[in-house]
């Protein structure tokens, strides 16, 4: 019992050689980080003082940079080619050319053909469609492993999404009052929405100030959604295991540009006042249909760009195969979407803010995109492709995500005064 507590020397001088490995190996790192900046610096003001001898000089490329001219000038010139054709098609067919038809891979003969299903064929693929996911639904219902995979999944992706939305918001609520307050315009912030008390005709209400107290906000958070997408392409491991926060932020950042008009077009408030006053237009005027139209294309293309990217994110190559792919669509997009829609709702209750819950509902318009999308051919191997990260499941994540739906409501409950 005595030799527990009895440290062996041996030990203890394993670990000054490890400690004095380590310093080492610190201090070699700091020597190459130093002469590597004396490098980088050196070469930049051999450019400056090149640049400044002759500023007119052309620069002698290098072959690889000649190589990439060339190819570039190939491929100019294999797009101009393509587009030649394509035009020569539709002047020749155009409705064939816009909508051609669908090009299956036949199963007896092993390679494409053009052909077209009868009806009775269509309601038969369509049983086998139906029995298969019976059989699928069956097996996750019936996999202890599965359920809880799927579990996992559904609350780190509600949590990400309402802690997303709810740090967008609240930066989008600050920027506004910051902007008002510079233009000594009073506001009242409560956990449903900002209240201005001035009176309408009051004369602070300028028009410079109105188009710039409700565009900074959306347009803050558009540059954020950017950030966010910047994040998710990370290399860095650490950060990396945030993949599905990153990718929730950039889809509420977007959504508080583009849904936050096509909310206001609706409800006739704040982001819908920056296009009235800077165009001078009226409701539902031109100006504003073509903008509504816009923001729907837009979100909707959107959904079509991150459809793969929630299936990148997956944590498990198992969760995104193509048997439980759907299963995983719902537990990942659409669930947390509609369970974060009803917990911002609850919060905001019994004074709920209609242009908030509208801004909650306009990412639907990303969200329909992957129930058509996510069983693609293109993303048919995805769960091979070997760049799949697993990732852990976080109780901290949803307490954290409670802690601040609570103090959220609780704090501005009285109303925070800015004049």
């Amino acid at each position: 019992m005595l030799e527990l507590f009895i440290r062996d020397p041996l030990d203890k001088i394993d670990r000054r050689k490890m400690r004095a490995e380590k310093n080492d190996l610190r201090a070699r790192k700091k020597s190459w980080r130093r002469r590597y900046r004396i490098e980088v610096w050196t070469d930049i003001k051999k450019k400056i003082q090149k640049f400044f001898a002759n500023p007119f000089e052309r620069r002698e490329l290098t072959s690889v940079e000649r190589d990439m001219q060339r190819f570039k000038m190939y491929a100019k010139r294999d797009r101009k080619l393509d587009r030649q054709k394509w035009w020569a098609k539709f002047r020749k067919n155009p409705w064939r050319t816009i909508f051609p038809r669908r090009i299956r891979l036949s199963p007896d003969e092993g390679y494409y053909v053009d052909f077209r299903l009868t009806k009775q064929e269509r309601k038969e693929l369509a049983r086998q469609k139906r029995r298969q996911f019976h059989e699928n639904f069956k097996t996750v219902f019936t996999t202890p492993e599965l359920r809880q995979k799927f579990g996992f999944v559904y609350l780190h992706s509600t949590a990400y999404f309402i802690l997303a939305f709810m740090l967008i918001y609240l930066i989008y609520q600050a920027v506004t009052i910051i902007v008002a307050s510079s233009y000594n315009i009073p506001i009242v912030w409560y956990y449903y929405q900002l209240k201005f008390p001035l009176y309408t005709f009051s004369p602070l209400y300028t028009r410079e100030a109105l188009v710039v107290i409700f565009a900074v906000g959306p347009l803050l958070s558009l540059m954020i959604a950017f950030v966010f997408l910047k994040f998710y392409f990370t290399e860095n491991p650490v950060t990396k295991r945030f993949k599905l926060f990153y990718l929730w932020g950039f889809i509420c950042g977007t959504n508080m540009f583009f849904g936050a008009y096509i909310a206001g077009v609706f409800t006739r408030t704040e982001f819908i006042y920056t296009s009235a006053w800077l165009f001078m237009s009226r409701s539902f005027d031109t100006v504003e249909i073509v903008f509504t139209a816009i923001s729907v294309v837009i979100l909707v293309i959107i959904g079509r760009i991150v459809t793969p990217l929630f299936l990148l994110s997956s944590g498990s190559v198992t969760l995104i195969k193509p048997e439980f792919r759907l299963f995983f669509i719902l537990c990942q997009i659409i669930l947390p979407w509609l369970t974060g829609v009803f917990a911002i709702f609850l919060i905001t209750l019994p004074n709920y803010y209609l242009p908030l819950i509208l801004k909650t509902i306009t990412p639907v318009l990303i969200m329909i995109p992957s129930l058509f999308l996510y069983n693609s051919i293109e993303y048919d191997n995805i769960h091979q492709s070997g760049v799949i990260q697993r990732n852990y499941f976080k109780w901290s994540v949803v307490i954290a995500v409670v802690v601040l739906l609570f103090f959220y409501r609780v704090i501005l409950s009285f109303g925070f005064r800015v004049s």
